[in-house]
């Protein structure tokens, strides 16, 4: 007698039977980690979607928050031009785009808003007729992936013009503000802030006549102490300025050096 006490055909179905157990057992332990990689996978899913939840709610609570701050502000508004002025206020604000260097990705008009609430240019009036605001804006990437703005901004008075130099270059409404006097252009104003889009931006305004111009710069970053302690901040800074003296009625004396690298 086999010493395990079983004879050689009951062995056999006692080996095939282990071996049938194994192999149910395969499948089970292959679909439970089927099941794990899904659920991990639907777990990161869902969190990333948060944050995406959470950062969109964030930025608009921002944007909400500066448009009432503005709507109980006397903002003077932009005059409206006949279509034809149009053509004239892109080629001030296109002086300030550096040639074969900044990529232009989106122009148009723009109300005194923008300022703080950093919204698109409009496209041009379904009317050909229709008056526009006396605003116009361009927007580029530069070489080293910095978001770069300029505008040109015209009031029905030199008095609204300063007045809206005065509220527009200020902290009031503008999120972590700080403020100082630019470089260049003469008479010309700083100003650094945490945008509606959660993006660190440097500005600097001035004022000739009834205009305002603007030049923006949002440095490139994953976050907005990035850019501080790089070094960011300082540079755009730079760059705005020297900018600045490209457009019209700048008056910079002497003539700053090139735009920074």
């Amino acid at each position: 007698m086999p010493p395990d006490g079983l004879d050689g055909s009951r062995r056999y179905v006692h080996c095939k039977e282990m071996r049938d157990s194994d192999g149910d057992e395969r499948p089970r332990r292959q679909r439970g980690k089927r099941r794990l990689w899904v659920l991990v996978v639907v777990l990161l899913t869902s969190l990333a979607a948060g944050v995406l939840i959470a950062a969109t709610r964030s930025h608009s609570s921002v944007r909400q928050s500066a448009s009432r701050c503005i709507g109980a502000t006397s903002v003077p508004e932009v005059a409206r031009v006949a279509p034809q002025e149009i053509g004239g206020l892109r080629e001030d604000v296109a002086r300030a785009l550096p040639q074969r260097v900044g990529r232009l990705y989106e122009e148009g008009t723009v109300r005194s808003s923008v300022a703080w609430s950093d919204e698109e240019p409009a496209p041009p009036a379904t009317s050909p007729q229709a008056r526009r605001p006396a605003g116009y804006e361009m927007r580029w990437w530069a070489p080293n992936g910095d978001d770069v703005v300029a505008d040109v901004l015209v009031f029905a008075s030199d008095g609204q013009a300063k007045s809206y130099l005065a509220l527009a270059s200020s902290a009031r409404c503008h999120d972590q503000a700080t403020r100082g006097l630019a470089l260049h252009p003469p008479l010309a104003r700083n100003l650094s802030w945490l945008n509606p889009d959660g993006a660190l931006q440097a500005d600097v305004f001035f004022a000739r006549g009834a205009r305002v111009y603007r030049i923006t710069d949002a440095p490139a970053g994953s976050s907005p102490a990035e850019v501080r302690s790089g070094g960011g901040l300082d540079h755009a800074f730079a760059t705005i300025d020297v900018l600045a003296c490209l457009l019209p009625s700048a008056h910079c004396t002497p003539a700053p050096a090139e735009v920074p690298a």
